[in-house]
């Protein structure tokens, strides 16, 4: 029998983004907030390594949003969406959001795809961002 190849380790901080539009409004909502995930990541041996954000649209993409996607029918009815960044780009994130002042999740500049070590994937978001790093580590 062969011995099983250990990876490293993946330590996420997560959370969960509402998003719904009431009486015309766009409301996001965070699970937990951002000063709860930073008071987890402060107390977190070993350190996390990557953030993992689950956008829920509840009632559509609002205009916000529609950095989101350019998918007609996603914009329309709604769905699921992921951010998953390095610890530093999340920092870097919700420094941008808190000066933009609107409480609304922003672009990250820098996603990451679903590690190996956790499955991988080949949706051609995981791909794009896959060879986005292979690029810059040649």
């Amino acid at each position: 029998m062969a011995a099983k190849k250990k990876g490293r380790t993946i330590v996420t901080l997560e959370q969960w983004v509402e998003i719904r539009i009431r009486d015309g409004k766009t409301e996001t909502t965070l699970y937990p907030s951002n000063e709860v995930m930073l008071e987890r990541k402060a107390k977190m041996d070993p350190p996390p390594n990557i953030v993992y954000r689950r956008l829920n649209f509840v009632d559509g993409v609002p205009p916000e949003y529609y950095w989101t996607t350019n998918d007609p029918r996603r914009r329309e009815f709604g769905g699921h969406g992921i951010q998953r960044m390095a610890v530093d780009t999340w920092l870097e994130t919700i420094a941008e959001e808190a000066q933009r002042g609107t409480g609304h999740v922003a672009p990250c500049s820098d996603l990451l795809p679903r590690p190996k070590e956790r499955g991988g994937c080949n949706c051609p978001a995981c791909t794009f961002h896959q060879r986005r790093l292979e690029k810059r580590s040649n």
